[in-house]
């Protein structure tokens, strides 16, 4: 099973200035929790929680999957990455990753020049992309973004498949679908105000995973675009 694709997800574009500022208290309030699903069945959590600092906002994401066959455990996932953004501009980003005993530590800060990155490999410097954050819809540019799990720079595409139904914990609601793909691939949905709504992917055993809203704070319906 892929941790790339149970984890994190969309890409932001590099672009000569930044993107428009996202507030996520606006759009989500202090936190968005998703069931992630399996084939349908329940196998762990992804919960964001956001916090207002001197330095801008933090948003801090725990990802916990635990896959069973039989009642016997098969695979792991545990994922906590802490990203400080201020003006729509991400100022650093670390990441823990345990991929089913595969451990992983990303570290990004900005500078004049880019991003500083520390991965388990070594050192490099990129352009100032931002990370794979699905809670931003700013990834809807596509490009070339910061996969916090590997400390790569991965390049995605968006292709909009218009207006969809999603059911969520709390009922049904209408969203705009995407698909992405590139370096990842898979399917994202955000409703008319940029919140993120739900995800799907294959896995790499083939298994589909779904991220199913428990809280995001969206709307029961939007209203169609032009």
């Amino acid at each position: 099973m892929s941790a790339l694709a149970l984890c994190a997800a969309a890409g932001i574009a590099a672009a000569d200035s930044p993107p428009p500022a996202v507030d996520p208290f606006r759009l989500y309030g202090n936190q968005i929790a998703f069931d992630v699903e399996r084939d349908g069945d329940v196998v762990g959590r992804y919960v964001i929680d956001f916090t207002r600092t001197d330095q801008g906002v933090l948003a801090e994401a725990r990802v916990d999957v635990d896959v069973s066959l039989l009642f016997m455990p098969v695979y792991t996932l545990r994922y906590h990455a802490r990203e400080l953004w201020s003006g729509g501009e991400l100022h650093s980003i670390e990441a823990f990753t345990d991929d089913d005993g595969d451990l992983v530590h990303v570290q990004a800060t900005r500078d004049p020049e880019g991003l500083q990155v520390q991965t388990n490999d070594g050192a490099y410097e990129t352009p100032a992309v931002l990370p794979i954050s699905h809670w931003n819809a700013a990834l809807l540019e596509g490009g070339p973004m910061l996969n916090g799990m590997t400390g790569e720079v991965d390049e995605v595409e968006v292709f909009d498949q218009g207006l969809d139904t999603v059911s969520t914990r709390n009922g049904s609601l209408r969203a705009r679908h995407y698909l992405y793909s590139g370096d990842l691939n898979g399917e994202i949905w955000y409703d008319e105000d940029g919140r993120w709504v739900k995800l799907r992917f294959r896995a790499k055993d083939g298994s589909m995973i779904d991220y199913i809203c428990r809280k995001c704070q969206a709307p029961t319906t939007i209203t169609e675009a032009e």
